[in-house]
């Protein structure tokens, strides 16, 4: 660790400070059902409808796209516990604890794509902020963009603090609109219609690839639960949290979000616009509320993930002037027309995201019953570890061929090759007897 990390000390810093560069300390951490609203509005977003008019239309059986949700995210809650009580250990974010694996210097490489690669989701978050809101006001869209950037910064600015407070008015809020209008559109819909493979749906050739779907939606995220967990007062809360969020955030939500998309769409339209499925159901001025809280809540995260990973690059400069620097930075890609063109970059980016959460599990939980210790590079002053490069490589080049192919679970079969690549090759460590 850096030299920032040494302290604990509960020094007042001011409102905007998040304790990027220090552990959080035991006075500053929250109860559990507050980490889980921070977690269930990661969850929450505009793609959350988007897969709900993917899963309507997708040429199975609502039953069978239920159990797709249940298996895949019983699987990531694995990697949720395991990884976000990591961050209880340690209470650093993820940008920090890469210094634990790469060292002090490779960590910059790893925050650094990190930054390349959310950078773009983050602004598609802004985009979409500024759509629903052209949708629902009807002001100009050439203005909407700068309207939300300034809704996302005022909720991001001060990390932990703000979104809280956002996640603690948004979410519940959403929830029992959702729920409520949910299971009264749930008697309206033709439950037959699902498996029409209608021009919005997606497909799934077998059962198992739509377990894929669900698994590969969200493991990268398991390995940024340290920028939350940090803040639990313990393992328990972690997982009571974790439990809570992907119940109601990625089963309970997405399915619901099938249910508004099978009773809002119909087979002209070409694509599962969350905006169009909620203001069709709830009405143009509910639909349009609902879904700039939903986006909101998602896109906060994003930058506050963002500004915790540049933060370790140059930590001499505070993680919201970051903040403010990402945001304007969201805002010169949309208007100069190239968001979607960095999107499928980012997206071909995303298959080496799979490999991390394998090495951070297999730092924390196999290599110390192995004889290395965690904290065995700044033991060593090793800035820069060369080792997890290779099996980050290895299990990305396996990810990549895997899904190329439509081989089920190729995010799996990564974390778990980097799993156990790493684990053999930093043996290399292993303490003498």
């Amino acid at each position: 660790m850096t030299k920032y990390l040494s302290s604990e000390s509960s020094k007042k810093k001011g409102f905007l400070y998040d304790w990027e560069t220090e552990r959080v300390p035991e006075t500053m951490t929250r109860p559990w059902w507050n980490l889980a609203y921070i977690e269930m509005g990661l969850f929450a977003s505009g793609f959350g409808i988007m897969m709900g008019g993917l899963f309507a239309g997708g040429n199975w059986p609502w039953y069978s796209i239920l159990s797709w949700l249940i298996i895949g995210n019983l699987i990531l809650l694995v990697f949720y516990v395991l990884i976000g009580s990591i961050g209880v250990k340690e209470r650093v974010p993820t940008s920090y604890i890469a210094e634990k694996i790469f060292g002090s210097y490779g960590a910059k490489v790893f925050n650094a794509l990190l930054l390349v690669g959310i950078l773009a989701w983050a602004a598609l978050g802004v985009h979409q902020i500024a759509l629903a809101i052209t949708t629902f006001t009807g002001i100009d869209p050439s203005i909407t963009p700068v309207i939300a950037i300034i809704l996302v910064l005022l909720s991001s600015i001060a990390g932990y603090k703000t979104i809280a407070i956002l996640s603690e008015i948004a979410i519940p809020f959403f929830y029992v609109l959702i729920l409520t209008w949910a299971i009264y559109f749930g008697f309206k819909v033709n439950w037959n219609a699902w498996g029409l493979n209608q021009p919005w749906g997606g497909y799934w050739p077998t059962y198992w690839s739509g377990v894929t779907f669900v698994v590969g939606l969200n493991i990268m995220a398991s390995f940024l639960c340290p920028n939350w967990s940090r803040y639990a007062k313990s393992t328990k809360d972690v997982v009571k949290a974790s439990s809570t969020a992907i119940f109601t955030g990625m089963i309970l939500l997405s399915f619901l979000m099938a249910t508004f998309a099978a009773y809002a769409l119909t087979p002209q339209d070409t694509f599962a616009d969350p905006s169009v499925i909620l203001t069709r159901c709830l009405g143009l001025l509910v639909g349009g509320v609902g879904i700039v809280l939903l986006i909101w809540t998602t896109a906060d995260n994003d930058f506050w993930y963002l500004s915790l990973s540049a933060v370790q690059l140059y930590p001499k400069i505070a993680m919201w002037i970051y903040d403010v620097f990402l945001l304007l930075g969201s805002l010169v890609i949309i208007y100069a027309g190239v968001l979607y063109r960095y999107i499928d970059f980012a997206s071909m980016l995303a298959v080496i995201w799979s490999a991390i959460p394998g090495m951070l599990i297999a730092h924390y939980y196999v290599l110390p019953r192995m004889g290395v210790d965690v904290d065995v590079l700044k033991r060593r002053n090793i800035k820069f570890n060369v080792i997890p490069f290779i099996p980050w490589a290895i299990a990305t080049v396996i990810a990549y061929y895997m899904s190329s192919g439509g081989l089920p679970f190729p995010e799996l079969a990564a974390a778990v090759t980097a799993l156990v690549l790493y684990s053999l090759l930093m043996l290399v460590y292993r303490e003498k007897r």
